[in-house]
């Protein structure tokens, strides 16, 4: 009931307020940008450092791989990348 009676006073508080005087500067505008350039580069960075398990994911959900084990590709790239895997797959 508490919950009601807030939504509804939040409700009409909203409807009836009165236009607000505000101003945005130059460095609201640079902060808005930098966050939204921030944000897709983040996701392109994401998407680049997980790109081959997602395409192992992608694959196993379209049917194009059905075993469980870990796709050639993703081999390739541990033993490409990591100094410790050797050529056989082992550590």
């Amino acid at each position: 009931m508490k919950s009601v009676n807030f939504i509804t006073i939040l409700i009409v508080g909203l409807c009836y307020s009165q236009s607000a005087v505000a101003y945005l500067d130059p460095g609201t505008g640079s902060l808005i940008l930098q966050m939204l350039i921030a944000g897709i580069m983040g996701t392109i960075f994401t998407i680049k450092l997980y790109w081959y398990r997602l395409k192992d994911v992608f694959a196993r959900i379209f049917g194009k791989e059905k075993n469980t084990q870990m796709s050639e590709t993703i081999k390739i790239h541990l033993i490409k990348t990591s100094p410790i895997i050797k050529e056989d797959g082992q550590l």
